[in-house]
């Protein structure tokens, strides 16, 4: 059974992937999102390094700015809506500063597979637990952040990731097309 102290920290740590998964859905660099929701950077990249608490007051102005209860954020058993990068108030500010390209995390990852790799796709947690065939890391990167990367380019971006230790890599027979696993032996991974 586990003690109330493990539990309390298993929660915090859950509603720092939340709000870095709202991070990685506005599509903004930390300090593009500390702008956005008029907070500074450090205040930002405390909640995410987990010294600093999430509060109620800021939680429920990024919901405003994004259209759905902030509250919510705090409730586990609630999903994240992908809706929340087409708030209104996000493409306004999206529009208006198109020309600080700091702020936005496509200038960076539309150049570099590798950072798209570190700093898009390992934050949404798509690759804890079960391995992940390349077809499915590539489906879910199409229909999550409309980025449709070819089997090469993915395959080698991935890898990078494993030699820098942010993945891990292992074979399992090919999954077929039809739903069935082949002869062939593939690399999978996940973290």
């Amino acid at each position: 059974m586990k003690h109330q102290n493990d539990l309390e920290l298993e929660y915090n740590r859950q509603i720092i992937e939340r709000f870095k998964r709202i991070i990685v859905l506005t599509e903004l660099e930390v300090d593009g999102f500390a702008e956005f929701v008029n907070v500074t950077y450090s205040h930002i990249q405390g909640i995410i390094n987990g010294s600093r608490s999430l509060s109620q007051v800021l939680a429920r102005k990024i919901g405003k700015k994004l259209e759905f209860d902030g509250s919510k954020i705090f409730n586990l058993n609630w999903q994240i809506p992908i809706s929340i990068k087409n708030a209104k108030a996000l493409a306004l500010f999206k529009s208006h500063n198109k020309s600080n390209t700091h702020y936005f995390v496509n200038t960076k990852t539309d150049r570099s597979i590798n950072a798209f790799i570190i700093e898009r796709l390992l934050p949404t947690g798509y690759l804890k637990g079960d391995p992940k065939y390349l077809k499915q890391i590539r489906r879910y990167c199409k229909d999550e952040f409309g980025r449709d990367f070819t089997s090469d380019e993915l395959s080698k971006g991935l890898k990078y990731a494993v030699k820098k230790g942010l993945l891990q890599t292992k074979k399992n027979p090919i999954l077929l097309d039809s739903g069935k696993l082949g002869d062939r032996m593939v690399d999978v991974f996940f973290n």
